[in-house]
């Protein structure tokens, strides 16, 4: 069992979980074990008081050679200085931008015995180019836990703290039931319940055919305080999915209810029928089955055209609701229709749509240059597309027109894997790689010049601004102490300096790859919950999300 996390006032597990009973005052449970209920830690400081590993000082300052720290009109700067975390709440109390090492340990000094004092140069000698940055946030995971158990909160909790990942925002699907109404949301909660959770955790709500026009079942989804927002399909899926594609009608329905509640939904961007995927199959696949392991040829089954045409309807649903592009493939023929629809003018005021856009490691860091045929581990819908649509979306992301990064982490049985191109199970894992997966890809893109604080906004600020999460994502006052630690220059194939820690060994591309940056600590909540150095977890403090306020985080989002 394990608190929720309610953003802006965190609660986790800390020693009461050792202890035999539930510690919450009011709980009249004498058995941890029989105690399923999810005490809401609000305000109380003797509450929330966690166990610090190091130290039972009231404040540890972390000075850093380099560290990502956030401004008070939303900018990001990298530079050296000392993170200042208060240890009974885990917030960061203070920030010291530009602050040198001997600064850092005299002013430290002047506190007495009041404040820890962590030198990461010297407990990481060994690694010369070290960052410390926000936690990274990934608003697109598939932990498939009910009736499926292709990967579970357990293990999809640890791959992503053994990647600096520190909240994790699962899908609806490829649960069975997906989370499409309160009953379900309440199963999928008690299966975290169950696991132990290494990060925070939170949820997306689904939107089906069934449910699209039953106003009273999604107004009560979208009011339970642990769904951020909804998840829809405009593509068909498979019949073993286990969900289902809404039309263009149902959609804006959608759209105008969500809309009300100032939270947002995200959409897979195809759009076509059932009847043109066969065509496009058959099109792209001989009869003699002689294509059947090409790369290109799946390709070839998924047509730009409808990537730009669910655009295109996502862009007219932002007039009623914030929507969200996934995993965007296609930026050659999308992204000047999202710089179109954010640069809309009204008059003399320039009015953007509450819209905004992701892509994936995966379309950043490979092309149809890069990948075998016959390899399934990198098969996904939308698929990974040519060399000019991988700098379009670098341009993209430069610009500004991309606003994030996520995995679409997406496991399976690895059965499912094991088939034809054409029929193998799509989607890629890899929650634990996503850090420098992004990283080794930009760093490719040696012409544009990005840096630690690109990587800070896609995968940590506007992240939790989607998300409505104003408490995190961002290092300076207030915020949760959720950090990374790791070193940018270091470059190695991640399976030789440690253990994938998805459910399925083997099942992810990236594990085998030479890749840029190695993860050395993951803190949450001002408390180090990994060790990359060992491989080792430290803690399981995480808990799931309650929302709060999605109007002002995705307000400011919009305008930034």
């Amino acid at each position: 069992m394990w608190p929720p996390v309610v953003c802006g006032r965190s609660a986790f597990l800390s020693s009461w979980m050792k202890r035999k009973g539930c510690r919450n005052r009011n709980c009249e449970e004498t058995s941890m074990k029989h105690c399923n209920r999810s005490h809401s830690v609000r305000s109380s400081a003797t509450e929330q008081t966690r166990n610090f590993a190091h130290t039972s000082t009231n404040v540890t300052s972390i000075w850093s050679p380099r560290v990502v720290f956030g401004g008070d009109r939303n900018e990001l700067v990298a530079r050296e200085g000392t993170v200042e975390i208060n240890n009974k709440t885990g917030v960061i109390q203070a920030c010291f931008p530009g602050e040198t090492l001997g600064e850092a340990q005299r002013r430290v000094q002047l506190d007495g015995n009041n404040a820890h004092f962590l030198d990461l140069s010297l407990r990481h000698y060994s690694f010369p180019s070290l960052c410390l940055s926000p936690g990274l946030i990934d608003v697109h995971t598939h932990i498939s836990t009910l009736g499926r158990n292709w990967e579970g909160y357990t293990s999809a909790t640890q791959a992503a703290a053994a990647g600096g990942i520190t909240t994790t925002i699962g899908m609806p699907l490829n649960s069975l039931p997906p989370t499409i109404s309160v009953d379900v949301v309440e199963k999928e909660l008690n299966a975290a319940r169950e696991s132990r959770l290494y990060v925070d955790v939170g949820l997306w709500g689904g939107v089906l055919p069934q449910t699209a026009f039953e106003d009273d079942q999604l107004r009560a989804l979208l009011n339970h305080p642990n769904i951020l927002g909804l998840k829809a399909f405009l593509s068909p899926l498979p019949s073993n999915a286990g969900y289902q594609a809404i039309s263009a009608e149902q959609l804006l329905h959608v759209a105008r209810i969500c809309g009300t509640f100032q939270k947002p939904i995200l959409v897979h961007c195809e759009l076509m029928t059932p009847v043109g995927i066969d065509q496009a199959l058959q099109s792209a696949y001989p009869n003699d089955g002689s294509l059947d392991d090409c790369h290109d040829a799946h390709v070839r089954s998924r047509p730009t055209k409808w990537e730009q045409d669910a655009v295109e309807l996502v862009i007219n649903a932002s007039q009623y609701c914030n929507m969200h592009i996934v995993h965007l493939s296609d930026a050659l023929g999308c992204l000047p229709l999202i710089e179109k629809a954010k640069e809309t003018v009204s008059g003399k005021q320039q009015q953007r749509p509450r819209l905004t856009v992701e892509t994936c490691p995966h379309y950043l860091l490979l092309d149809t240059d890069k990948v075998q045929d016959g390899d399934t581990r990198i098969k996904c819908f939308p698929p990974i597309r040519g060399p000019e649509q991988r700098k379009a979306l670098w341009k993209g992301l430069e610009t500004g027109l991309i606003d994030m990064v996520a995995s679409d982490h997406s496991p399976c049985e690895p059965s499912m894997r094991q088939k034809a191109m054409r029929d193998a199970w799509g989607g890629l894992a890899g929650l634990q790689y996503q850090l420098p997966a992004t990283w080794t890809a930009a760093q490719q893109m040696t012409n544009i010049g990005f840096t630690e604080v690109h990587l800070a906004k896609w995968w940590s600020q506007n992240p939790a601004k989607l998300a409505g999460l104003p408490d995190r994502g961002t290092i300076k006052p207030g915020k949760k102490a959720d950090l990374v630690v790791w070193d940018t220059t270091y470059i190695d194939k991640p399976d030789m300096y440690s253990n994938e820690h998805h459910r399925w060994k083997g099942d992810c591309y990236y594990s085998s790859q030479q890749l840029h940056g190695r993860v050395l600590e993951t803190w949450l909540g001002g408390k180090q919950i990994y060790d990359g150095s060992k491989d080792h977890f430290l803690s399981h403090s995480g808990g799931y999300i309650e929302c709060i306020n999605f109007k002002e985080s995705f307000d400011h989002l919009a305008k930034k």
